[in-house]
């Protein structure tokens, strides 16, 4: 726990998630292996009510939710769409793989 909150205020925050994230992909996995890393997660956590049908991957604040939750990160729906927001660069409400990428290269 200790390792994840790194500013010492007894939460976790998204920013300190992400760089914990961040930190453990840079350390692990080349290019292909985080390719291959967010399309697994999208597989896991994409909404089977809605499918994704057309292979797109994206993750929704529904999928971004459940994946915080299987971290066992609870997040309000305030919380989820606030970091959706700060990883969605395109603003289509969504994050892609190019979105995903970019915010972990920029931590």
């Amino acid at each position: 726990y200790n390792v994840l909150d790194t500013d010492g205020s007894g939460t976790i925050d998204c920013t300190e998630m992400l760089n914990t994230i961040d930190n453990f992909l840079r350390e692990v996995y080349s290019s292909t292996e985080l390719s291959e890393s967010f399309n697994q997660l999208c597989s896991c956590v994409v909404d089977n009510d809605e499918g994704d049908e057309d292979g797109d991957e994206i993750i929704t604040a529904k999928d971004l939710a459940n994946a915080m939750n299987l971290a066992g990160v609870y997040m309000t729906e305030e919380e989820v769409v606030s970091l959706l927001a700060e990883v969605d660069e395109s603003g289509d409400g969504t994050i892609d793989f190019n979105e995903f990428r970019n915010t972990l290269l920029m931590l």
